[in-house]
């Protein structure tokens, strides 16, 4: 087993979860890999290229899970008029009994629509490991890409590998790198017991792959033996990371505030998801009154998350930056081709086809198929069910009412009402009523 490559890939030791994460990391790294290496091949061994073409590809991986969200976003479309007639039907009732009862009428619009409560949510579900996996990646090539980490794995030998630990985290921590450090727990030294000579010579190969241009320069004077060797992979590195005049090791807050061309790569990486999130929301979401709140909730959605990409993409290295455009991008062309498709089907046609292939796994479990006509029966006898026990409640209330009205004139005869006489006449009609009964 090669300790060293394995030990610095994203793993987890979760039961069940664990094994599921493991795999779909290992199997990005060697998507990762393999284009890097068909790069290396050409002659264009970048990682800026690498990025973006790996995004390219899980997007396509990703995009059957797209076209589900999508299809059941429009649906939710042809749904809403009924839904929300659910909604206010009940709306302010919180008792078991009448939240059960939306719940079951919920439900029978959504079986009679051929979908389900969790057809849209599913796909958001299978895309958030698939994208957590891509972050841990692109953090850590060296981990998936043999051919990146021969190049830190030299340097790491030159320096003495575990030995310049202590070293390389003073120097971190006098060059801005104290972030780096946090993650890779002082290279390991923040516990000696736990970590070995093998497991700190890789956590120096992960910090090496994170320095830039201006660090890589001041190494040689904390290594001097090592000089020839930290220059050459320094070029290299410069090289494998250069992108468009960009270096991808570099993070643009490692200028401070002061604007400079590393800038761009938070404004288009805001920019570009603002744009597909739009795109997005104005064909799948449900239209909504100006008031409503969830339509409020979209709109500020629309302004945080783009801001929330200007910070991490700011704060963070520019490939995450790059990997953050290139996605964004791939998602406004994808969006375009599916506001396409789907613009040519009216709701009819995507009603029938979402039907059919609901009555298909419906076959294949042994149940007979969706009929229309027999979900609006149901849904009329609920209806009818609901209002006959409203009315039942209402003649209750109306002959309590009727008791009380009668025992309070029985009591208030040839009285006036709340007088001294109608109390005293009250006691005398009681003990009369007592005494025939005895």
């Amino acid at each position: 087993m090669n300790y060293l490559i394995l030990l610095t890939k994203n793993t987890w030791n979760f039961p069940i979860f664990g094994p599921i994460w493991n795999f779909i990391v290992t199997f990005l790294g060697l998507v990762m890999n393999s284009i890097y290496s068909f790069l290396d091949q050409i002659g264009i061994p970048n990682i800026g290229l690498a990025i973006i073409l790996f995004t390219l590809v899980t997007r396509i991986i990703l995009f059957p899970t797209s076209l589900k969200q999508q299809k059941s976003s429009r649906m939710m479309q042809i749904m809403q008029p009924e839904i929300k007639a659910v909604q206010e039907k009940y709306k302010n009732m919180t008792d078991q009994a009448s939240m059960m009862a939306q719940q079951t009428e919920m439900r029978a619009i959504y079986e009679k629509y051929g979908t389900s409560m969790t057809a849209g949510c599913l796909p958001l579900v299978l895309q958030m490991p698939i994208i957590f996996a891509l972050y841990r990646i692109i953090m850590n090539i060296p981990a998936y890409v043999p051919a990146v980490k021969t190049i830190y794995e030299n340097v790491s030998s030159a320096i003495g590998g575990a030995d310049a630990a202590q070293a390389l985290v003073t120097f971190g921590e006098n060059n801005g790198l104290k972030a780096v450090l946090k993650t890779l727990h002082n290279l390991g030294l923040d516990d000696p017991q736990k970590y070995d000579s093998t497991a700190i010579h890789n956590f120096v190969i992960d910090f090496l792959y994170k320095l830039n241009p201006a660090q890589w320069a001041k190494l040689p004077e904390l290594f001097p033996q090592a000089t020839s060797v930290i220059e050459t992979a320094a070029t290299k590195s410069a090289e494998i990371n250069s992108f468009l005049g960009l270096n991808l090791a570099t993070a643009p807050s490692a200028y401070g505030l002061k604007p400079n061309i590393y800038w761009l790569i938070p404004v288009l990486a805001g920019l570009t998801q603002w744009a597909s999130t739009v795109l997005m929301q104005k064909q799948s979401m449900p239209q909504a009154a100006e008031g409503d709140q969830s339509a409020q909730m979209m709109k500020s959605m629309n302004v945080m998350m783009p801001l929330m990409s200007v910070w991490f993409c700011f704060s963070f290295a520019s490939g995450i930056g790059l990997y953050w455009i290139a996605s964004s991008l791939f998602m406004l062309i994808q969006q375009l081709i599916l506001n396409w498709y789907f613009g040519k089907k009216t709701n009819e046609q995507l009603l029938q086809e979402a039907m059919a292939k609901a009555n298909e796994k419906r076959a294949k479990r042994g149940l007979p198929p969706i009929d229309e006509k027999s979900i609006e029966n149901r849904l009329k006898s609920m209806q009818a069910k609901e209002d006959s026990e409203e009315k039942n409640r209402m003649e209750r209330i109306a002959k309590q009412s009727q008791k009380t009205k009668d025992s309070t004139e029985y009591y208030n005869k040839n009285a006036k009402e709340g007088s001294l006489a109608s109390k005293a006449n009250m006691v005398q009609l009681y003990n009369e009523k007592h005494e025939k009964k005895s």
